[in-house]
């Protein structure tokens, strides 16, 4: 349930707009009662405003051209800050997929309270892929290959959901894998580095533009 989370309103800015955000902003508070490995692997850390969903928000307000009346899925949606601003920005649709059911239930209400009404919010679990969600112009995610074993599953699914996928990440040693071992195999990746004040401190960002090729 959300309210057993240190939820808050954050206030950002993106796109022409401020967007009023129910998430969590305190990563210690989030993570205090987690006490096993469990936990650990059944925890919605999206709940969690990061860094890199801002700086991929930032990305398509600099080229609103890159979701203008095109199909958008978001993958990995968290709070759904992302999907948000391509739907504010013009997008013809805007799918948002998250795995656990109270990242779900914050991309809906964070439509409500920003008065989004041009997206649908469905789970989305990577190891059974929903059919119908496939072939996108752009899928994009924030934050989403920390979890090395889940790589495989992605290895085959981007080449379905879209020609096109931009991805934004920390620099994490799992992420930076990923892209190695994927370029290796044929991939199209081009980078982008951003670095933007976040949370007190700066922090330096990996955009990634990706046009996969089918895993054999």
């Amino acid at each position: 349930m959300l309210s057993d989370y240190p939820l808050v309103t954050h206030s950002v800015e993106c796109a022409g707009r401020v967007w009023e955000l129910l998430c969590v902003t305190d990563q210690d508070a989030l993570i205090r009662p987690l006490q096993t490995d469990e936990d650990l692997a059944n925890f919605p850390f999206g709940i969690l405003l990061w860094a890199s969903a801002h700086a991929l928000a930032l990305r398509l307000a600099d080229d609103p051209a890159l979701v203008q009346g095109k199909r958008i899925l978001e993958i990995g949606a968290g709070v759904g800050y992302v999907g948000l601003v391509a739907a504010h920005l013009g997008a013809a649709q805007v799918v948002q997929t998250d795995y656990h059911d109270d990242c779900l239930a914050l991309c809906r209400e964070n439509a409500t309270r920003n008065q989004i009404a041009n997206l649908t919010v469905q789970k989305g679990d990577w190891r059974s892929w929903p059919k119908m969600l496939t072939d996108f112009d752009l899928v994009i995610g924030a934050d989403v290959l920390y979890e090395r074993l889940l790589h495989p599953t992605l290895t085959d699914l981007l080449p379905t959901l879209g020609k096109e996928i931009l991805l934004a990440d920390p620099l994490r040693p799992a992420a930076l894998e990923f892209f190695e071992q994927r370029e290796a195999a044929g991939w199209q990746i081009q980078t982008e580095a951003r670095r933007l004040h976040w949370a007190k401190e700066w922090r330096d960002i990996m955009l990634l533009w990706i046009k996969p090729s089918v895993h054999p």
